[in-house]
């Protein structure tokens, strides 16, 4: 399965990059709220609730990267003359 500290490092990354992370996989999934707060706590739920909220959380992290990462790019372009 996946290694505690890897979980820490997503959860750590969520809170980061979401203003509300269980809301935002709550809206994503069809895992009630506390399986998601327990995942966030590192309380003990399903392996198969784990895994979907590792990904998911994986995908919405390189998403939100992305975003980041080209909205970067259109600034400097955008605001280079400046």
């Amino acid at each position: 399965m996946y290694q505690v500290q890897d979980v820490r490092k997503v959860i750590k990354r969520m809170e980061a990059l979401f203003d509300s992370p269980v809301t935002t996989l709550k809206d994503k999934t069809e895992l009630s709220r506390p399986t998601i707060s327990k995942f966030f706590k590192l309380q003990p739920i399903r392996p198969s609730s784990v895994e979907l909220l590792y990904e998911l959380c994986l995908d919405l992290i390189e998403e939100k990267e992305k975003k980041r990462t080209s909205l970067k790019k259109r600034t400097d372009q955008l605001l280079k003359e400046v």
